[in-house]
C-alpha cells in the first residue's frame, strides 16, 4: 500500500506541475509575448514565418513547444497516479479505460507540440533563406504541413476529452472526489468536446482550455490530499490511534 500511496502522490505532484506549466505557457507567455508581437507585426503568413525563422524568436518558439511537450509528459505520469487513487478501493472499468486514454492523449500532444514547433521554426528559416519566387512554394508547403498537427490536435481531443469524461463518472461515487467534482468535470469536458469537434480542424470560437486546466488542477490537489488519507486508513497504528480518540472509554 505504501507503493500505491507513493504512485498517487507522485502522479498528483506531476499533475499539478504539468497544469501549472501548461497554463503558465499558454495563458501568460503566449498572451503577453506572442499575441502582442503578432498583433503588431503579422499581417500575412509570410510575416509569421519571418518571425519564426529569426533569432531569438525561433529559439523561443521551439523552447515554448518543448516546454508544452514536457508539461504533457508530466500529465501522462499523473494519469497513472490518478488511476491508483480512483481504483485503490475498487477496480473500475471506466478508470482503467479513462487512464489509458489519458496517457495516449498526452503522448499524442507531446508529438504534436514537437512537430508543430519544428515545422514553424524550420519552415520560417527556410522562408528567410529563399528567393522571392521560392517563397511562394515555401508558403504552400507550410500551409499543407500545418494540417498534420491539426489532425494530431483532433486525435488528442478525442482521447483527452473521453478520458476525463470517463474519470469524471468514476469520481461521482468516490469518497475522495464526489459528485460535485465529478459532475463539474463531466459537464465541462462534454461542452468542450462539442465546441472543439464542431469547429475542427479549426480552433473553437469559445476557448474553454483555461477552465478545463483549473478543474484538472483541483482534481490533482484532491488526489494529493487523498494519498495522505489512504496511508492513514491503511496504517494499523494510525487507524487504532484515531479510533481510540473517537471511541469513549
Amino acid at each position: 500500500m505504501e507503493y500505491d500511496r507513493r504512485i498517487i502522490k507522485t502522479g498528483a505532484i506531476c499533475g499539478i506541475l504539468g497544469c501549472s506549466l501548461f497554463f503558465g505557457i499558454v495563458g501568460l507567455f503566449e498572451q503577453l509575448y506572442w499575441q502582442a508581437k503578432f498583433q503588431t507585426l503579422v499581417k500575412t503568413t509570410g510575416d509569421f514565418l519571418s518571425i519564426m525563422g529569426s533569432s531569438p524568436d525561433r529559439q523561443m518558439s521551439m523552447g515554448t513547444h518543448l516546454l508544452v511537450a514536457f508539461a504533457l509528459l508530466l500529465l501522462a505520469v499523473s494519469f497513472i497516479g490518478l488511476y491508483k487513487a480512483l481504483s485503490y478501493d475498487k477496480k473500475r472499468v471506466s478508470v482503467t479505460i479513462g487512464s489509458v486514454f489519458g496517457v495516449l492523449a498526452c503522448a499524442i500532444m507531446v508529438e504534436m507540440a514537437i512537430v508543430q514547433g519544428t515545422t514553424m521554426t524550420k519552415m520560417g528559416k527556410l522562408f528567410l533563406e529563399s528567393t522571392p519566387n521560392q517563397r511562394e512554394i515555401v508558403l504552400y508547403l507550410y500551409r499543407g504541413l500545418r494540417y498534420i498537427d491539426y489532425g494530431l490536435d483532433i486525435a488528442f481531443d478525442f482521447f483527452f476529452f473521453s478520458a476525463w469524461i470517463l474519470l469524471g463518472f468514476a469520481m461521482l461515487k468516490h469518497k475522495y472526489f464526489g459528485k460535485i467534482i465529478g459532475s463539474v468535470g463531466i459537464i465541462i469536458f462534454i461542452v468542450t468536446a462539442i465546441l472543439n469537434l464542431w469547429a475542427a480542424p479549426n480552433p473553437p470560437s469559445l476557448e474553454l482550455s483555461p477552465v478545463c486546466c483549473l478543474w484538472i488542477l483541483v482534481v490533482y490537489i484532491q488526489a494529493l490530499r487523498s494519498a495522505k488519507r489512504i496511508s492513514h486508513e491503511n496504517d494499523p497504528v494510525m487507524s487504532s490511534s484515531e479510533n481510540s480518540l473517537r471511541d469513549p472509554l
